[in-house]
């Protein structure tokens, strides 16, 4: 069933906006397997889905005399399990459409499904990150000069830093800005992360590590749109053409109240590959120690 109401229609594109802040953090951070539907796959509460990730090294050169075609190389797969967020608003003894409130929808219904559902998904992140390793190798001092924070970028031959992100907390992040301010740099974050040698320089609000580094590929997302399983007044699922995320939107009428709701739904999850605390035996991500 398509959406129909003038009021949803207009939402699609604020709604979209307002992930927009999860989106261009997803983005830089690691691959995405978005999807309206997930064929084959019967996504439910709990469900645990696979997402290979690993970190990936140089093409070899065909060796004839070992067959290198029989050497296939280690993948590690992470798990995850996609959670279901969903975001409403709710319309009581009006008609979704009916003078003000198709625009009251269409700015309400966008800005708050849009933002809790680009809030959960950072929060994901969030949590992701810190569940890593803290490392041993790769650590800063309480105080850390503009030189030690450049050093985080090639701490460890194997990963690029131009490819990396490096993750911080709110207080990290300020001690950063303050130690370029000092030294009379740019704190702007990508003057910051072309200083350090990396891709980009992250705040990610709540993160509890001080700092983490994510070679690309060590962290990646999954998105799904759940499946109906009952008769909405109206329903659809709407697709951002830029990232490929989609959203389902459903309307459901609730007589007893005399209201009508509006959510937006989305299956969404993200998985991590940690370094070991050696930054070695395991490669990955990196929790700075």
């Amino acid at each position: 069933m398509a959406l129909t109401s003038p009021a949803l229609t207009l939402s699609v594109e604020a709604l979209f906006g307002n992930i927009k802040p999860a989106l261009d953090i997803i983005q830089l951070l690691g691959p995405t397997d978005f999807s309206a539907e997930a064929p084959g796959v019967d996504i439910k509460p709990g469900t645990t889905i696979k997402v290979p990730l690993s970190t990936v090294s140089a093409a070899a050169a065909f060796n004839e005399t070992s067959n290198n075609y029989l050497t296939g190389g280690n993948t590690d797969w992470a798990t995850l399990t996609a959670q279901h967020y969903l975001q409403g608003f709710d319309l009581k003894g009006t008609n979704i459409d009916q003078g003000v409130n198709a625009a009251r929808v269409k700015q309400l219904f966008s800005k708050r499904c849009g933002t809790g559902i680009s809030m959960a998904c950072v929060a994901a992140i969030k949590t992701a990150l810190d569940a890593t390793t803290l490392s041993t190798a790769v650590t800063l001092p309480a105080t850390p000069t503009l030189a030690q924070y450049d050093a985080l970028a090639s701490a460890m031959d194997w990963y690029n830093g131009h490819d990396s992100v490096l993750c911080l907390s709110s207080t990290e992040y300020s001690k950063l800005k303050g130690v370029f301010h000092a030294a009379h740099l740019s704190a702007a974050p990508q003057a910051m992360a072309e200083e350090l040698g990396f891709k980009a320089v992250l705040l990610i609000p709540g993160l509890s590590a001080r700092a983490v580094i994510v070679p690309y590929g060590s962290l990646g997302f999954i998105a799904r749109v759940p499946a109906l399983i009952a008769d909405y007044k109206e329903s659809g699922v709407e697709t951002d053409p830029d990232s490929g995320l989609s959203v389902g939107i459903v309307v459901a009428s609730e007589q007893g109240t005399n209201k009508l709701v509006v959510n937006g739904d989305i299956w969404f999850g993200c998985a991590a590959v940690s370094a070991s605390a050696n930054a070695t035996t395991t490669k990955g991500i990196i929790k700075v120690g």
